[in-house]
């Protein structure tokens, strides 16, 4: 599969952020379960990815933006993990539409 088809779940977080901590281990859960070929899930800690943060418009954590062929076409602030599962689900592409 070409990366441009590819969801990419971009998780902004910090190590000291009590959001983070309630979702952390569900997220985890969550990339391991996600086919490689289908999507990639990427942790980045707003400490250190600050710039890109603030491009875009991280306002609390955790906070999930979805990108696929370049754009943002999701976001999840917060912990509802149903919601985050539900956005993932919607944007990933099926094998048969490539």
């Amino acid at each position: 599969m070409k990366s441009e088809y590819k969801l990419v779940v971009l998780v902004f977080m910090a190590p000291w952020s009590e959001p983070w901590k309630l979702m952390k281990l569900t997220v985890e859960r969550m990339a391991s379960g996600l086919k490689s070929e289908e999507a990639e899930v990427g942790m980045l800690n707003v400490d250190r990815f600050k710039i890109l943060g603030r491009l875009l418009r991280v306002e609390a954590l955790p906070t999930f933006v979805l990108v696929k062929k370049r754009r943002a076409v999701a976001r999840v602030v917060g912990v509802n993990r149903e919601d985050l599962q539900s956005s993932i689900n919607k944007h990933l592409t099926p094998s048969s539409s490539r």
